[in-house]
């Protein structure tokens, strides 16, 4: 899904409207949109919703959401709805009469009690600048209630171009609801930290002309789209096989999650290879074998030589989860990197490469998973430039390396050689957990393996059904859960569901 600027939503949303569509009906399409998901969100657990109103197209969609929720609604509106204009009169019309609304100049702490959701409708993408003294009051005074806040498009007090919260001020949004198309402040500045949990809604918009717009931003309408299909008489060796290379004395757990993990996304045959037993249980569906170790517990030298059979016998590789740091693992990467087909290196497959760049060689299908230290010793090794820019540092490392580069943390960033990069939408603070990237390793890795052809889009689909994954799970994930919370969540999106 293209990313967009401010100027280019408002011409879409004319063109539309030219094009015989009312802006009403617009709005009620995002409002609906953002009941549904709001409704998804909250589930029963709040007794109350209050609506923050602002005088703008962006109040009329709160005011939208407030007539279709199925709970007690308050809206506190910044003026009288009478003085609403456009569309947004049209919406405080056709608000039921039993949605309770009141004009409030300023707000204090009293205005919320535990239970409530706030639903943000007081600025939308046209905010820019210095804060009004009333909406900054609306803003902090629920910022400083401890509820959970719903955003609609955009959290205000947000710069829909930059990111950057003007003021010093903005919502801090445990969900945004954007429509149309993501704007581009989502993703820099505050943005991120602001917006919280995405999702997007279709309100019918002309398409993005090819070359318009900033980078992409993967949804799940994106996820429908990639998730490899498979025909009703398919085999095993069809639906891709995965080696993963991984694990050692002391984390022999890593692999055991990154099997796990590729085996619930659905890889046909996982074969795991470890220098160790592990001294967790496998599954039965796993292929394992023990191969040579070292004295410090981690993968021999020998072990190149004898990963041969298992390497012609895969369609995709995952490496580095837990290996360590052994003299034999040199040798090991060295032969990995002679793999024809895709190549997943994460974790300290990518830390033995930022000690020792001479092992490095281009090939093509390289996919590359660090966390931000890892992407610190990289560039440090390989010299390449570091920027506070998460997507501007993912595509240097993507650039230099040749590599599909996954750069983790708060909106995951995946970049391609040559330019192209994707920006998560999935994924909640609770994925910030030891674990965590073993698995994602592992769900990318099986995804590769069922297509090989794709390593960008298999890769920006990974990182989505794991984000995707943590949020299912919530407070308290641990990585052990992680696995079966990829299966729900590949399973939901093949079904066509529309939780998500």
């Amino acid at each position: 899904m293209r990313i967009i600027d401010v100027e280019t939503m408002r011409r879409l949303e004319a063109e539309t409207i030219a094009a015989g569509t009312s802006g009403y009906r617009l709005m009620r399409r995002a409002g609906e949109g953002a009941a549904e998901l709001i409704r998804e969100f909250a589930g029963n657990r709040f007794r109350r919703a209050v609506v923050l109103a602002g005088g703008g197209n962006n109040g009329g969609d709160a005011l939208v959401v407030a007539a279709l929720l199925d709970m007690p609604v308050t809206v506190y509106a910044t003026r009288p709805l009478t003085e609403l204009r456009g569309e947004a009169r049209q919406a405080a019309r056709d608000l039921p009469d039993h949605v309770h609304v009141e004009e409030r100049k300023e707000l204090d702490d009293s205005d919320f009690r535990p239970g409530d959701l706030i639903v943000d409708g007081l600025l939308g993408t046209g905010f820019a600048g210095e804060l009004r003294p009333q909406f900054r009051n609306y803003i902090e005074v629920a910022n400083r209630s401890g509820q959970p806040v719903v955003a609609m498009d955009l959290p205000s007090g947000i710069n829909g171009d930059t990111g950057v919260a003007d003021s010093g001020a903005a919502v801090e949004a445990a969900l945004t609801v954007t429509f149309g198309y993501p704007k581009r402040g989502l993703f820099h500045g505050d943005g991120p930290r602001c917006s919280g949990r995405l999702r997007l809604v279709d309100i019918g918009l002309n398409a993005v002309e090819p070359g318009v717009g900033y980078g992409e931003a993967f949804f799940a309408a994106d996820a429908r789209r990639e998730l490899p299909r498979f025909a009703f008489d398919i085999h095993k060796n069809l639906r891709g096989r995965l080696l993963i290379a991984a694990g050692s004395r002391e984390y022999s757990g890593a692999a055991v999650l990154a099997a796990n993990a590729a085996l619930r996304t659905g890889a046909g045959m996982v074969r795991l290879a470890m220098p160790v037993s592990p001294r967790l249980p496998l599954p039965a569906a796993l292929i394992f074998r023990e191969f040579p170790a070292g004295r410090e517990g981690c993968f021999a030298a020998e072990a190149a030589r004898e990963l041969a059979p298992w390497l012609e016998a895969s369609s995709a590789v995952a490496a580095g989860s837990g290996w360590g740091d052994g003299p034999g693992l040199a040798e090991v990467l060295e032969r990995l990197l002679d793999f024809p087909g895709p190549l997943l290196l994460d974790a300290d497959a990518l830390n033995l490469l930022s000690r020792r760049p001479e092992l490095w060689r281009r090939r093509g299908k390289l996919v590359i998973t660090p966390h931000p230290g890892e992407a610190h010793r990289l560039a440090r090794g390989f010299g390449i430039p570091e920027s506070a820019d998460r997507i501007e540092f993912a595509c240097a490392l993507a650039e230099r390396l040749h590599a599909v580069t996954l750069l983790k943390g708060a909106r995951t960033v995946v970049a391609a050689p040559g330019g192209r990069w994707s920006v998560n939408s999935s994924g909640c603070a609770d994925l910030a957990a030891a674990g965590s990237g073993d698995v994602l390793s592992g769900t990318v890795g099986a995804l590769l393996a069922m297509r090989p052809d794709a390593p960008f889009e298999m890769t920006a689909l990974g990182a989505w059904l794991h984000g995707m994954a943590g949020e299912l799970g919530g407070r308290g994930l641990v990585a052990d859960d992680l696995p079966g919370l990829v299966r729900l969540a590949v399973g939901g999106i093949a079904a066509g569901s529309a939780s998500f």
